[in-house]
């Protein structure tokens, strides 16, 4: 999987089955952690996953920060949610298709009945991007790879912390969902 520009401008790559259901389901566990967090906004903070996707404004003043949060909390989850949406649009999720996502619409990909049982024996997917679903896919990669850093108890050194029988495959999710977001990086500044 590598993204690249055309020469129309155009961002796009390939990916194997299984990456495009593994991003589906992280995106959509995403959706639902914004969802829980926008229920209950300034409860929001007791999940150490939500207080790292709506870090405190101000950290010496609790005071300030909470009253902060209650004015941004709910514009900052509405649009990681919808950033989160516009991804899984552009998988291909037929939930997410349509208008009211950038990047939404009919784009080409195949629908779900098209693909067989086996994600093995898929032949690659091709996801293209237009400039907004760009942005979209940056920053929910951002908050993807801040959740699962959360989750892993990455320290601030990089280290990881947790241990256990998930460890493992969260590091390597963690460690993928960087690799994607540096080929798009890197495909949107050359």
């Amino acid at each position: 999987m590598r993204f690249v520009r055309d020469e129309t401008g155009a961002v796009s790559a390939q990916f194997v089955p299984v990456e495009v259901e593994l991003l589906r389901l992280a995106v959509s566990q995403l959706v639902g952690l914004l969802d829980a967090a926008a229920s209950h906004a300034l409860g929001a903070s007791a999940d150490p996953a939500v207080r790292r996707l709506l870090p405190d404004a101000y950290r010496e003043d609790a005071e300030a920060a909470a009253e902060f949060r209650r004015f941004t909390a709910d514009g900052i989850l509405d649009r990681k949610e919808r950033n989160a949406r516009a991804v899984l649009a552009s998988l291909g999720d037929d939930e997410y298709q349509g208008d009211d996502y950038p990047g939404g619409g009919d784009d080409g990909n195949e629908d779900e009945s098209d693909r067989g049982d086996d994600v093995d024996d898929q032949p690659p997917v091709t996801i293209e991007l237009d400039d907004a679903a760009v942005q979209s896919w940056l920053r929910t990669l951002t908050d993807l790879r801040l959740t699962l850093a959360e989750r892993l108890e990455v320290s601030p050194d990089g280290v990881q912390h947790l241990t256990g029988e998930e460890a493992p495959f969260l590091a390597n999710v963690y460690e993928w969902l960087g690799m994607v977001q540096e080929s798009l990086v890197h495909a949107i500044d050359v």
